[in-house]
């Protein structure tokens, strides 16, 4: 369940205020704030907000043409994909990975450097819950501060402590028990990690190209303290829902980046 920091958790009656996905079909489907007065369109018509106050989640709402569309509460990802983007994003396909290799859970204290959008952001911080903390740190005060619009739009700021600094060096947090790093050159934060990591704890890398997986491993390897390196990269294939033609979509991204993980012993 998302957070309540501002009432997005799930509920069964629709209220003013309220974040809900409205869904025609696959290809027609949009995250709506209700606010009296205001009007939902599409190609395949409108129905203005104030029908949609008071109905019941999961309920079907006649368009002006007659025809329906459901209302349903929105998952993390709806909330999550309709953020302001101004960097390129972890692919959910990943971050699932990413987040499983960790172990991360319920309480954790996570290490991200690279903040951008804020998008694994709010994946770690949602997986975290109330009582785990997210340490995010990003160089450019102007990506904090989408940042942070985007996971107030989630629900999720409350878990995050956003930090204008470098990860390389300016990390001032104890015993955390993962990190996260989307920066292009995470060898050289390899230095800050033991001090500030609890000793076996996991450590994930996610980097676009061949050159900088080879890089980080190699730095890794020469260096004392780190060890069970190891290497992803994830593919997913999504299919046309067709039960006479199920086959898969003819477009859909493959290859995203690279995982590096590995964990920080005592030397």
């Amino acid at each position: 369940m998302l957070s309540s920091e501002e009432g997005h958790q799930y509920r069964a009656v629709v209220k003013e205020g309220d974040l809900v996905v409205i869904y025609i079909d696959d290809k027609r489907k949009k995250l709506v704030r209700v606010r009296r007065g205001d009007i939902f369109n599409s190609d395949k018509g409108y129905v203005r907000h104030d029908e949609l106050i008071g109905i019941e989640i999961g309920d079907k709402v006649r368009l002006s043409t007659g025809k329906y569309a459901y209302v349903l509460n929105p998952l993390l990802t709806d909330i999550i994909d309709s953020y302001k983007r101004v960097t390129q994003v972890i692919y959910p396909k990943d971050i699932g990975l990413m987040i499983v290799l960790t172990g991360i859970g319920p309480g954790s204290k996570v290490l991200e450097g690279g903040v951008g959008t804020g998008y694994l952001t709010s994946f770690l911080a949602n997986i975290v819950g109330d009582e785990g903390k997210v340490y995010a740190y990003e160089l450019r005060r102007e990506f904090i501060e989408v940042a942070k619009r985007n996971l107030s739009k989630s629900g999720l700021l409350s878990r995050v402590i956003l930090k204008l600094g470098d990860i390389r060096k300016d990390v001032t947090e104890k015993n955390l028990d993962a990190a996260f790093l989307d920066i292009p050159d995470p060898w050289n934060a390899l230095g800050i990690l033991p001090k500030v990591l609890k000793p076996s704890s996991p450590v994930v890398a996610f980097l676009p190209t061949v050159n900088q997986v080879i890089k980080l491993i190699s730095k890794l390897k020469s260096t004392r303290g780190f060890i069970d390196i190891r290497v992803f990269e994830t593919q997913l294939r999504e299919y046309n829902v067709d039960p006479e033609a199920l086959r898969p979509k003819p477009i859909y991204v493959v290859h995203t980046g690279y995982m590096v993980f590995f964990r920080v012993v005592k030397k």
